[in-house]
Formats: C-alpha cells, sequence, structure tokens
C-alpha cells in the first residue's frame, strides 16, 4: 500500500523519538529504576517497525491482525507505567507511606469505574465493530489520565516529594494522554470522518512526549539540597529525646 509524503514522515519521526527515548534509557541506565516504561518503549518501537514494514508491502490481513492484537499488551504496559510511577512516588524509603497504598488504590478504583461507564454511555455514529475500537481508546486514555491525577494527588495530600525524572515522566505522559482524550473523545463523537488528522495530533503529542522525557533522562537529576543548619539541630535533639526517653523506660524496668 501507497503512504503519503506525510505519513511517511510522522512515521519515521515517530520511530524515531522512540528508539532514541530507548538508547537514552539504556545508555544512561534508567532501565534500572523505571524497567516496565523501559519494556514499554521498547515494545513500541518493534511495533511501529513492524506495522510499517507490513503497511508498505500491502498485507493488510496480517496489519490488522497485530494491530488489534497489541491492544491489549499496549494497555497492560501503560498501566503498568503508571503503577511504577506511583511505587517510586509514594515508596520513597522502599516500603509504602502509611496511608498512600490505600488512598491510591481507592480513588483509582473510582476512576477506573468512572472511565467504564463514561465508555459504555457514549453510542459512536459508526458501525458496532468501530464504536467498540473508539470506545477502547477513549477508556485507555481516561484511564491513564485519571490515574496519574489520582497518584498525583495522593503524593500531594501525604506530602511526598518528586523526584526530578519521575516528573519529567509524569509530564510527559500527561500530555500525551491528555492530547488522546481529546482526539478519542472527538473520534467518539463525530465517527471516524477526521481519522487521519486525530492520529496526526496523537502522533505528534507521543513525538513531544518522547523528545522531553529523552532530554531530561539523559540529564543526570539535580542534586539534593542539603539539610539545612535548624533542621540539623532539631534531628539531633529530637534523637536525644528518644535516647533519654528510652533509657528512663529501661531504668523503670
Amino acid at each position: 500500500m501507497k503512504v503519503s509524503a506525510l505519513s511517511g514522515v510522522l512515521w519515521a519521526l515517530h520511530f524515531l523519538t522512540t528508539a532514541t527515548l530507548l538508547a537514552v534509557l539504556i545508555w544512561r541506565a534508567r532501565w534500572r529504576l523505571f524497567p516496565l516504561f523501559t519494556c514499554w518503549i521498547a515494545f513500541e518501537a518493534a511495533l511501529t517497525v513492524t506495522l510499517f514494514t507490513l503497511y508498505v508491502h500491502g498485507a493488510a490481513r496480517w496489519y490488522a491482525h497485530i494491530y488489534w492484537t497489541s491492544l491489549w499488551p499496549d494497555f497492560a504496559l501503560e498501566l503498568g507505567v503508571i503503577f511504577e510511577i506511583a511505587r517510586i512516588v509514594l515508596r520513597p524509603t522502599g516500603t509504602w507511606v502509611r496511608d498512600a497504598r490505600g488512598h491510591f488504590f481507592a480513588a483509582a478504583l473510582g476512576g477506573v469505574a468512572v472511565a467504564a461507564l463514561l465508555t459504555w454511555w457514549i453510542s459512536p455514529p459508526h458501525g458496532r465493530y468501530t464504536s467498540w475500537q473508539l470506545r477502547g481508546d477513549l477508556f485507555t486514555s481516561l484511564v491513564i489520565c485519571e490515574l496519574f491525577v489520582t497518584m498525583s494527588f495522593t503524593a500531594n495530600r501525604l506530602g511526598l516529594g518528586w523526584r526530578s525524572h519521575v516528573m519529567a515522566l509524569g509530564q510527559g505522559l500527561t500530555a500525551w494522554a491528555g492530547a488522546s482524550l481529546i482526539t478519542n473523545a472527538l473520534e467518539s463523537y463525530f465517527g471516524t470522518a477526521h481519522f487521519a488528522s486525530m492520529e496526526y495530533i496523537q502522533g505528534v503529542a507521543w513525538m513531544g512526549a518522547t523528545v522531553w522525557i529523552a532530554f531530561r533522562f539523559w540529564n543526570s537529576e539535580p542534586e539534593r539540597q542539603p539539610i539545612s543548619e535548624d533542621l540539623q539541630k532539631y534531628i539531633l535533639a529530637l534523637h536525644r529525646r528518644v535516647e533519654y526517653d528510652l533509657r528512663r523506660l529501661d531504668a523503670g524496668n
């Protein structure tokens, strides 16, 4: 099948930016902190090459089969990345901050339920097969956005800090998911009449997100600010107070 000049350029840029991000993750050893995200980016790069090869060789049947089959692992990896970010933010010392897990999962389940109701409620103006495709895309975008907002709200409510690379990853994915949500909502309302234009918008959003994340991941995180002198004195005084109380308890026993 013939590929238009614009589609060919966007397809090539999509692979180039995704492959660049994958190279940064491996070269700068960011995969150690973000293993699921690295797997997802590798999956996206391989899928882009595979689908493009099948498309230009006219293998429409194989293209459709691989495209639809890839939606499930792609969605699972996207969800895994959100939980990976939550694990890093909400477990700063390796264990879940008290109440963090409960707040996050409770709000996440509520968000998934709302996304399911909204996607079930809409009625795209096309056939059943296309309607379920549009519903699935809209559901995916809603869940990704809602889970990230939930994780951000939980972290802020509990006073947890954000590491620089986690912040960059969250910003990039939120921008991409937000653009996908808008385009999927428009497709769900108007149908697939402007499918190509919507795909172009999503592609540009993805490329922007990958470039932003790759740029931030290439640079090292800023060094943590040293503890102020007043805070050091407070911690030392608190430590001495605890030691004093423990000695009194031992003496009383």
